[in-house]
C-alpha cells in the first residue's frame, strides 16, 4: 500500500526500532542509577571512616586528660588529693567519653633493678611458677644486675620472662609483680598487691597507702571501648619539671591477656 505522504511515513520508525530504544533507555537508566548508587555508597563507608577516627582522636585526647588531672590533683591537693590514697578509682567525664581510672603505686612491686634475687625467686615460686623457667629468669635478672645492664622499662621485663620460658597463658602478669621504677630494694607493704602479697608469705597489708611526692605511680584509662592508656609517673613538684612521664603507651598487657585471648589468636 502506498504512503500519500512519503515524508511522514519515512520519520516513523519501525516497531522493532522502537523496542530498541526503549531497552536502551532503560538500560541506561539503570547504570546511572547502579552508578549513583556506587557512589553513595562510597561516600556513606567513607563517613563512617572519618567517624570511626574522630571517635579514636577524641578518646584519646580523653585519656591523656585524665591522666593530666590525676597529675594535677595531686601537685595542686597534697595529701587532700582524691588519689593521695592507693588504689584510687574514679570515673572521668570527658565529651562524650565516660572513662575508669585507676591508679595504683609502683612501690608495691619487686624492683628487677634493684631488689634481691632470693627474692624475686620467693615471689616467683609463691606465684606458681616452675623450676626451670624460675630459675633462668632469676639467671638472667643477676646477670644484668651484675653487669650494669639494667631493664629499662617492664617490656624489657616481658621480653627476658618470654626468653626464660614463661609460656604467656597463665595469670601472672609482669607489670602486676614488677617494676623498673620505683628504686627500691624491697617493695612497700602498704601499696602491695594481695597476690604478690601471699607469694612473699605476707599474712596482712598496712591499711594505709599514700602516694608520696617523688615516687613512681600508675595511671590506666580505660574507655568503654579502644585500648586503655598506662602511664607511669614520677610526681616531683619542682617548679621546673612538675611532673615526668616514665612510661606511656597503649595496651595494658594484663588485661589484654585475661580478656582478649581469643582476639589475639586470631
Amino acid at each position: 500500500m502506498s504512503c500519500p505522504d512519503p515524508i511522514s511515513c519515512r520519520a516513523q520508525p519501525k516497531r522493532s526500532e522502537q523496542g530498541y530504544i526503549l531497552i536502551t533507555a532503560m538500560w541506561l537508566l539503570m547504570l546511572g542509577g547502579s552508578i549513583v548508587a556506587l557512589l553513595m555508597l562510597r561516600n556513606l563507608h567513607a563517613a563512617e571512616a572519618y567517624s570511626d577516627d574522630r571517635e579514636r582522636v577524641q578518646l584519646r585526647y580523653a585519656q591523656e586528660s585524665a591522666v593530666e588531672t590525676v597529675v594535677a590533683d595531686i601537685l595542686f591537693n597534697g595529701p587532700r588529693s582524691e588519689f593521695a590514697r592507693l588504689p584510687a578509682d574514679t570515673i572521668y567525664r570527658f565529651g562524650d567519653n565516660t572513662l575508669k581510672v585507676s591508679v595504683t603505686g609502683e612501690g608495691g612491686k619487686i624492683d628487677v633493678n634493684q631488689a634481691d634475687s632470693n627474692l624475686i625467686e620467693r615471689a616467683l615460686r609463691g606465684l606458681g611458677v616452675a623450676a626451670l623457667p624460675r630459675q633462668t629468669f632469676v639467671s638472667r635478672v643477676k646477670e644484668r644486675q651484675r653487669s650494669g645492664q639494667l631493664f629499662r622499662s617492664i617490656a624489657d621485663v616481658e621480653e627476658a620472662m618470654s626468653q626464660a620460658g614463661f609460656d604467656g597463658t597463665g595469670d601472672l602478669c609482669a607489670e602486676e609483680v614488677f617494676t623498673v621504677y620505683s628504686g627500691l630494694a624491697l617493695p612497700k607493704a602498704s601499696q602491695m598487691e594481695p597476690k604478690l602479697a601471699r607469694a612473699l608469705g605476707r599474712a596482712s597489708l598496712e591499711a594505709d597507702a599514700r602516694t608520696s611526692i617523688g615516687s613512681a605511680m600508675r595511671i590506666k584509662v580505660q574507655g568503654e571501648q579502644g585500648l586503655p592508656l598506662v602511664a607511669v609517673v614520677r610526681v616531683s613538684g619542682l617548679i621546673g619539671q612538675s611532673h615526668k612521664v616514665l612510661d606511656w603507651r597503649y595496651g595494658a598487657a594484663c588485661g589484654l591477656r585475661n580478656s582478649n585471648g581469643a582476639d589475639d589468636a586470631s
